[in-house]
């Protein structure tokens, strides 16, 4: 298979006349994506990279407003930003990344859709870190003390990305008249897509890649109903453990047998002497809460790759972790991982089925082949500061969600609200509200000029947008992607297959600056494994204002 994934955006500007090209083509899809929460005590998640990246850019920083909605508050904070800008002179584009919940060196390394989009229409790159994470610390060390979280929320975080490109277009570029492109994956996505509905003057488009934008509470969509209070999510987990994704047909019924006995063994001493046997744990499993622990451990290591279900080793998932850019996961790790589980099991040999699943989870926990035995995580549902961005404003975290057993490979565990408000008030002093972001966006309401992309490998696509909302807010639907892969850099090893869910011809009407902005978009080729261009050609635009 080959990727092969272009994002290209031109702006030209002659007197008057004004002539604006935004081209985006996706020719297939395949790379490494994975929008990867920041572990380390530092947040330092950069990727070794293997293209351009941050040693090519220049590292700004800029004075941002603390609280943008409080006009009593006037404290500031420094803002981390990158800029690439060696094709790019006054009046071209901006290609502006959302940067999201780690350092976002991660994605300056990562995003290669702008990266290689760069030079052929003289844009400029920039890249700027989400507060809170990173380098971009408004309290310094004291940021994640919970007195000092309030302004964590996205709210803040998009008036950041619209008071730094206006304020730095109108200074430091001097190009006010510079369009800006916004781009994003997972909630970088979801950013992009809501800094064009929220701040239309600031970007003229957006380019949203695995953006779970339907998976809040309050959306009267069936699209919502159907996902079932993250039910869905883990369906496509369990989904890439199929042979209908490649895997080995008996991969996900065999895993759904692990959980009983594994439970009921853990309700003993000596159960779980031969648990940590058979898991080849590093320390004795001690307590049911233990087992718990490696039952939440191994849930993890599915959900991680299959968000990296890439079509060829890579080492997004892993290097914050090893440091270490030789080391890789292989290609598809599920099916990898499911080679383990394959059988067949005899039955009542648990041994089997466990060290099956033991060497399943070890290709995610285990990449270097090093390790001889594994350490349970303090807490594997512990996800940092996103935590709180949960607890306020829902934004979507994965260990929470509904499993049933049935439709899923897991154990049933159903979104407990009232357990969640406990713990997020106990630990945080915060309150969830539920429906306060279908209120504020309600899904795709008034959106336009978004692309929204989506791998069905990734668990994420279960909140997605996946159909055409619109003649301007288009789905493009990637049935052998992971997460935000049409972001990532080319791989001409591998060709995987894209459709686009678009009609044959498309013309979309956008106001910018004086004029309008016409997309057509070719109808897709029909050849299932061919590569599916969409286009988006350019018009010139009248000097007169069109109302």
């Amino acid at each position: 298979y080959q990727r092969r994934v272009r994002g290209f955006g031109v702006f030209l500007m002659s007197g008057m006349a004004k002539l604006v090209t935004w081209l985006l083509l996706i020719e297939g899809a395949m790379a490494i994506g994975f929008a990867s929460k920041c572990w380390r005590a530092n947040r330092q998640c950069a990727i070794a990279p293997p293209h351009h990246g941050t040693p090519d850019c220049e590292v700004h920083w800029f004075e941002q407003r603390l609280d943008h909605f409080n006009f009593g508050v006037n404290r500031s904070f420094q803002q981390r930003y990158f800029v690439y800008n060696k094709y790019w002179k006054k009046g071209n584009p901006i290609f502006f990344y959302c940067g999201n919940e780690a350092s976002v060196e991660l994605y300056v390394n990562a995003t290669g859709l702008m990266w290689e989009s760069a030079e052929k229409f003289g844009a400029m790159l920039v890249f700027a870190e989400h507060r809170y994470y990173g380098e971009t610390l408004p309290f310094g060390q004291g940021s994640f003390s919970p007195s000092n979280l309030s302004w964590l929320t996205m709210e803040q975080a998009l008036a950041d990305y619209a008071h730094l490109l206006h304020s730095l277009k109108q200074t430091v570029w001097a190009s006010p008249g510079s369009p800006v492109v916004a781009f994003g994956g997972s909630y970088g996505g979801m950013l992009a897509a809501w800094l064009r509905m929220k701040y239309p003057s600031a970007v003229v488009g957006a380019i949203a890649a695995s953006a779970p934008i339907l998976a809040f509470e309050g959306l009267n969509t069936k699209r919502y109903q159907d996902w079932a209070q993250g039910e869905r999510y883990w369906q496509v987990v369990t989904a890439d453990a199929t042979a209908k994704a490649g895997a080995a047909p008996e991969c996900a019924s065999n895993i759904r047998q692990v959980w009983t006995p594994m439970f009921e063994w853990g309700g003993t001493v000596a159960g779980r002497a031969r648990l940590t046997e058979a898991f080849r744990l590093c320390k004795p499993l001690e307590t049911e809460g233990d087992v718990a622990r490696l039952a939440l451990m191994l849930l993890n290591s599915f959900d991680m790759m299959a968000m990296g279900n890439f079509p060829y080793p890579s080492n997004y998932l892993i290097y914050q972790q090893t440091l270490d850019p030789e080391i890789l996961l292989p290609a598809f790790p599920v099916r990898a991982a499911c080679d383990f589980l394959k059988g067949p099991f005899q039955t009542g040999d648990f041994e089997a089925l466990f060290s099956g699943m033991a060497a399943g989870s070890g290709v995610f926990y285990n990449a270097t082949g090093e390790l001889d035995c594994f350490d349970l995580p303090a807490d594997p549902e512990f996800d940092g500061i996103w935590d709180y961005q949960w607890c306020t404003e829902m934004l979507p975290q994965e260990t929470y969600f509904t499993r049933d057993g049935v439709k899923d490979m897991f154990w049933p565990s159903k979104m407990d609200l009232v357990a969640i408000s406990q713990h997020c008030n106990s630990t945080l002093g915060v309150t969830p509200r539920l429906p306060w972001i279908a209120e504020e966006f309600g899904g795709t309401a008034g959106a336009s000029n978004i692309v929204f992309s989506n791998g069905l490998y990734d668990p994420w696509s279960s909140g997605g947008v996946l159909t055409n909302q619109s003649s301007s807010v288009v789905a493009v639907v990637i049935p052998e992607g992971a997460h935000h892969l049409d972001l990532m850099w080319s791989n001409p090893q591998v060709r995987v297959r894209v459709r686009a869910r678009v009609r044959a011809r498309v013309r979309v009407r956008v106001r910018i600056s004086c004029g309008t902005l016409q997309v057509s978009i070719p109808k897709p080729h029909p050849h299932p494994h061919s590569f599916n261009p969409v286009s988006y050609t350019h018009l010139t635009l009248p000097t007169k204002r069109i109302v």
